[in-house]
């Protein structure tokens, strides 16, 4: 699997090693393909390991659900580990001279919530108490944990862990937007804990790479191309479901209002919500509204009932998020790297279907995307990655 030269999408796998109740196993040399995927509304990654065992290795050790999967790879120059649990055994094929397996593995974390319950009340910001419970049941690295806007009483029910984490999440109020956090785990393996607009702070001016798609003009592969293939797009997938009108006005993400009722004090407060009045650039990747404006009526109705003592709902609570998986959507696929992951901005360079000797930007599809998901395929000689994109906003005003 040890691949020489320096070429895009390089990699290795330096050591792979599955135990169970301190015995271990070296697998390096029968692992044939790793597939790791992420997303930005999935709490854990999942890997999966195609091991291919001719020589009877596992004959010993028979892989079980909760074995310890312990992997190094090298890509482009880093180091990344994972220590991952087996959560299921997804098929097993015998091949007559050797046997044939697909193995599923996720994060510690996630593993432990299949047993771990918690019931307690906290005090504080939310990104606070949900970093408390982050650290109570695992030691794996966080990435970015932003800090959360306010502080409130919460108490969890006899939730597992990530239950718990992603509803926190989904409370926890950005300080810089009108926007809820996420809790997801990037295919570094990193837990994060923020918002996905936060990546407006380090991208929106500079993005850390900008893809060209060129079709079959690019020149893949070629001696004289190799810094061009590190940009370059090698497959391009114009998602039929961009621009859902009606799910994005059933979710509220055009219009919505808040009745906040409080029963006790006999008091009622209505919120508004108008992506049209509230849009601002400095908020947004692109200069202009997704959506053309027009009178949508009164968007999404929502229904707060409280007794005392609750928090007031707010335009947060409408808004959400900017992100979606209805808007502007593409599918890249390009040689892998150590620099792309979830939770991140890139910019699309995509021609204008013109004739071959037009060099103009399509308007529509160019622009500042957030990367919403994301599959690493290690297999042969490359690494390749497949992003899932996500546009919340217009580069030209149409």
């Amino acid at each position: 699997m040890a691949n020489t030269g320096n070429f895009p999408g390089k990699w290795e796998l330096k050591s792979c090693n599955i135990s169970r109740g301190g015995v271990g196993l070296q697998i390096t040399q029968i692992v044939s393909e790793i597939n790791i995927y992420a997303s930005i509304i999935d709490p854990t990654i999942v890997a999966e390991l195609l091991i291919i065992d001719g020589r009877n290795l596992l004959s010993g050790l028979p892989i079980q659900g909760g074995d310890t999967v312990k992997m190094q790879i090298e890509i482009t120059g880093e180091q990344r580990e994972y220590t991952l649990r087996v959560a299921q055994v997804k098929n097993i094929s015998d091949l007559e001279t050797q046997r044939m397996y697909i193995v599923q593995c996720v994060s510690n974390l996630f593993f432990e919530g299949f047993h771990h319950k918690l019931s307690q009340s906290f005090k504080g910001p939310l990104s606070e108490t949900a970093l408390k419970i982050y650290e109570k049941y695992t030691d794996e690295k966080y990435g970015i944990w932003e800090g959360s806007k306010g502080g409130e009483t919460v108490i969890i029910p006899n939730w597992n862990p990530i239950k718990s984490l992603t509803w926190l999440a989904s409370r926890a109020k950005s300080v810089e937007q009108d926007v809820r956090f996420r809790f997801f785990q990037d295919t570094k393996g990193k837990h994060n804990f923020m918002p996905i607009e936060k990546a407006l702070t380090n991208y929106k001016d500079n993005p850390p790479f900008e893809f060209v798609y060129r079709g079959n003009k690019s020149g893949f592969g070629s001696p004289t191309s190799t810094q061009e293939d590190f940009h370059a797009i090698k497959n391009l997938i114009f998602n039929p479901s961009s621009y859902d009108l009606g799910k994005a006005l059933r979710e509220g993400y055009i219009k919505a209002r808040s009745y906040n009722i409080n029963i006790t004090d006999k008091k009622q407060t209505i919120i508004n919500y108008d992506m049209f009045e509230t849009f601002d650039k400095k908020d947004y990747l692109n200069s202009f509204p997704m959506y053309y404006k027009r009178d949508y009526g009164i968007g999404k109705i929502k229904l707060d009932v409280q007794t005392s003592g609750g928090s007031v709902e707010d335009i947060s609570s409408l808004k959400r998020t900017s992100v979606t998986d209805y808007n502007q959507l593409v599918q890249i696929t390009i040689f892998g790297n150590s620099e792309i992951d979830v939770g991140q901005v890139i910019e699309l360079d995509i021609p204008s279907p013109e004739p071959e000797q037009s060099p103009e930007q399509d308007k529509l599809w160019s622009g500042k995307y957030y990367v919403i998901g994301k599959r690493d395929l290690y297999s042969g000689d490359n690494c390749n990655m497949v992003l899932d994109c996500a546009k919340e906003s217009m580069g030209e005003q149409l």
